[in-house]
């Protein structure tokens, strides 16, 4: 056996190496922590360059990216003193000098980065940093509201129009890639195109498009745009906007004002907005009836005035008791009202002899009221990203919708009229809790739930009370780090539907979504999203009230509709170059229970609509968006949807002898902006939906839409325009629809009849004083709104 022997000298040795190596690993022990937020907004910047520099020869010692809530850490950093650099594009660069001179990591809190925007005097050199046009994150595009998209908007609906796959009609009704049912955030809490239209342009920083929404929101939102916006101020500020129509036929104005006061623990805002809309309207149609030896044609004409008006009230308290605790107190009333009053003409004949003829007055007695009122708390807790909200609301819905026809002496054997009459009533009463808190440096848990009561009836009829009870609960795990980001949720819903003397029932909805993207580099993305929603009938299509609107024609609602499920499935490539940006999507949607209004001819040859969940949907394409700029005066944002449409009809609407169809369809949308010297500014704007086709109807049979503005700005506080709808044009079809069956054929066009220049100018005035602050956002409960009619 060898024995070793150790010398006194040899084990020095030994000693000193072993201390030397335990003091190498003391000396990497530091990690370097920290948030990187915007300084305007306070929202987090994912992918910020963090840099760590030594500051005696400023040599690189290591670096990383922040993730997409802006959090960044640096590991295994000896002790020393260096100079932590964190940088993005768009935004100014900050340093920060740091000494580690002990075991315990250095936490750098939050560092806000400001925007790029340098002006020097008058007959100097301008340098401002021109901010990107869009990024793609996990979970969102974002883009942001550079100087041209302000100069050519007014109110936070203008800025909307210049956002790829974003849609406005003339109404200004909004739309997300052809899918109106979408979910309107201001700083991440819910709002309404009413609220969004009293924002002013110069407020919006950013806005966040997600087309793929996560397990957070309600099941059946199909989209979500959240406005971010710049901070408020204290003193006073606000605005006054009106409008000038040019033609005593057609008036189109949205006038509003805004009025915020604001100190440091409170702030008041009160605003209004407003909508008045009167178009000339000449809706016609064209029915077939085939029978074994008689074949009957009917046609009909209404020549009505459209009058549309809506006058909204909103007024807010916002209360900061600290940094922690939060209230706001925030309500709106909303009269409004839709009317087509006018005269209707039908004449039917048989094997092309005169049959029947009948003429009526046609008028409408439209009276709506909303009203909401809510309380919300928000609590920021001391760890970073840890926040409780609680929001308890109230939403009421009372309405008057009649129509009546008032037949001429001579049709109808003297009959004298004829009224349809709904009084629907809904009550809405929610509460909705969140909670999300940063598990790890990676890892965040986002969790909740919200219950919603809703009460249904018609004042006109006691057969129908309904009542619904949806009960929501979810939990959502993002997961970050360098070039990956995981987020991964589940909803479930539990709704309880109580249709009054009729039936009780249950169901249960299990809704997973799944997002996975992989930054190929700075300026690169690639993503795979999946997605489970559900939509619920609403009011209208629940009501089972019979209305008659000629002599030809039936049409009712459904209390024993089901809930309609759709599944998305995106596979999504999008590309930084410069400050441009291009997004292209493969996409795959499967909709489920669809429900869709079906029609036959009954025994009395009558042309009788139902609507039924009727089959099933699916859609397959490919799908281009993208933010450009030409030189230093045009901006472009294309955006073009082609897919292929399959409808397929289940068992009951193959008893009105539907079949199964194939066909090719898409969607293209384009707004450009130029901007000149002297504050001068030129906007075109153009959508067009191609005609698709659901389990019966093709329907979107329209014109493309477009608009053309210009517009002055007078020493950044008074803003001059003149703007023009479908210029060139006497008439614009903005409806259309063609159904087919075994026996019969029938379609119809609704056309604006336009002067000969439709063109009206806007005014606005802005004034604020004082410094700037943040008020509190907060989340607002979605009503069934009345079936669009007109125009």
């Amino acid at each position: 056996m060898t024995q070793f022997i150790i010398s006194e000298k040899s084990k020095k040795v030994v000693y000193l190496m072993l201390i030397l190596m335990i003091s190498f690993q003391n000396l990497w022990a530091h990690s370097i922590t920290g948030q990187v937020k915007d300084g305007k907004s306070e929202q987090s910047i994912p992918y910020a360059t963090i840099s760590l520099y030594t500051t005696s020869d400023s040599s690189l010692i290591t670096g990383t990216v922040s993730g997409t809530d802006g959090h960044f850490a640096l590991r295994q950093v000896a002790s020393g003193k260096y100079n932590l650099r964190v940088s993005f594009m768009g935004y100014q660069t900050v340093n920060r000098t740091i000494v580690l001179t002990n075991q315990e990591d250095y936490h750098a809190g939050t560092i806000l980065l400001r925007e790029i925007a340098v002006k020097l005097g008058e007959g100097e050199a301008v340098a401002i940093g021109e901010r990107i046009k869009a990024k793609t994150e996990p979970d969102k595009t974002t883009y942001f509201i550079n100087k041209k998209m302000e100069d050519a908007s007014n109110t936070g609906l203008d800025v909307l129009k210049y956002v790829p796959g974003v849609q406005l009609d003339f109404s200004q009704n909004l739309s997300l890639e052809g899918n109106q049912n979408i979910l309107l955030l201001v700083d991440g809490k819910e709002r309404d195109t009413g609220f969004i239209r009293q924002l002013d342009a110069s407020q919006i920083d950013k806005v966040e498009v997600t087309t793929m929404p996560g397990s957070k929101y309600d099941a059946s939102v199909s989209g979500v745009i959240n406005i971010i916006l710049k901070h408020r101020e204290t003193g006073i500020n606000g605005y006054v906007h009106g409008e000038i129509p040019t033609s005593q036929n057609v008036v189109y104005i949205f006038p509003g004002y805004g009025l915020n006061y604001g100190g440091k623990k409170f702030s008041l805002q009160t605003s209004y907005s407003g909508q008045v809309s009167n178009f000339p309207i000449v809706n016609n149609s064209y029915r077939e009836i085939s029978k074994p030896q008689q074949t009957t044609t009917i046609t009909s004409q209404q020549d009505v005035m459209q009058n549309n008006w809506s006058h909204r009230f909103n007024f807010g308290i916002d209360y900061f008791m600290n940094k922690q605790n939060q209230f706001n107190l925030y309500t709106f009333y909303n009269p409004y009202s839709s009317e087509h009053n006018g005269t209707m003409t039908l004449q039917s004949q048989i094997n092309q002899t005169q049959d029947r003829y009948w003429q009526a007055k046609k008028t409408d007695n439209d009276r709506n009221h909303k009203l909401f009122g809510s309380l919300y708390y928000k609590h920021l807790f001391h760890q970073p990203n840890q926040e409780l909200t609680v929001d308890a609301s109230y939403y009421y819905l009372t309405a008057h919708n009649a129509t009546t026809y008032a037949y001429d002496s001579s049709s109808e054997g003297g009959a004298s009229k004829q009224t349809n009459i709904v009084r629907p009533r809904q009550q809405n009463a929610s509460i909705k809790i969140d909670f999300t808190t940063p598990l790890t440096e990676y890892f965040k848990l986002e969790t909740g739930m919200k219950d919603i009561l809703k009460s249904m009836t018609d004042r006109q009829s006691d057969s129908f009370r309904y009542r619904e009870n949806i009960l929501a609960g979810y939990g959502s795990l993002s997961f970050a780090k360098n070039n990956v980001q995981l987020n991964a949720g589940l909803r479930a819903e539990h709704s309880t539907n109580d249709f009054i003397d009729h039936f009780t029932r249950h169901f249960w909805a299990w809704l997973p979504s799944a997002s996975l993207n992989y930054q190929l580099s700075k300026t690169k993305s690639l993503k795979i999203s999946y997605r489970r929603s559900i939509y619920r009938p609403n009011i209208y299509q629940l009501n089972p009230y019979v209305s008659q609107n000629d002599p030809f024609s039936l049409q009712s609602g459904n209390p024993w509709l089901k809930p309609q499920f759709s599944q998305d499935l995106f596979l999504d490539y999008s590309m930084r170059l410069g400050n441009n940006f291009l997004s292209t999507r493969l996409f795959y949607n499967q909709s489920t229970r669809v429900i869709n209004s079906l029609t036959f001819v009954n025994d009395s040859n009558l042309f009788e609509t139902n609507i039924y969940n009727a089959g099933e949907v699916e859609q397959l394409g490919l799908q281009i968006s993208s933010a450009l700029k030409l030189g230093k005066t045009f901006a472009l944002n294309p955006y073009l949807k082609v897919f292929s449409n399959w409808t397929h009809p289940n068992v009951i609407a193959r008893q009105y002898q539907t079949v199964a169809k194939q066909e090719l369809s898409y969607e293209v949308g384009l707004s450009a902006i130029a901007s000149f010297k002297h504050d001068w500014t030129a906007a075109f704007r153009m959508q067009y939906y191609h005609p698709t086709t659901d389990i019966q109807t093709i329907r979107n049979m329209s014109d493309a839409l477009y608009f053309i503005s210009v517009e002055k700005t007078i020493k950044k506080k008074i803003k001059l325009g003149i703007v023009s709808g479908l210029p060139f044009k006497r008439s614009f079809a903005y409806h259309g629809e063609k159904t087919q069956g075994p026996n019969f054929y029938q379609r119809s066009v609704g056309s604006v009849i336009l002067p000969s220049v439709p063109v009206w100018f806007s005014i606005r005035y802005q004034f604020s004083s004082g410094k700037k602050v943040h008020t509190i956002q907060r989340e607002t409960e979605k009503l069934d709104q009345i079936p669009k009619k007109g125009f």
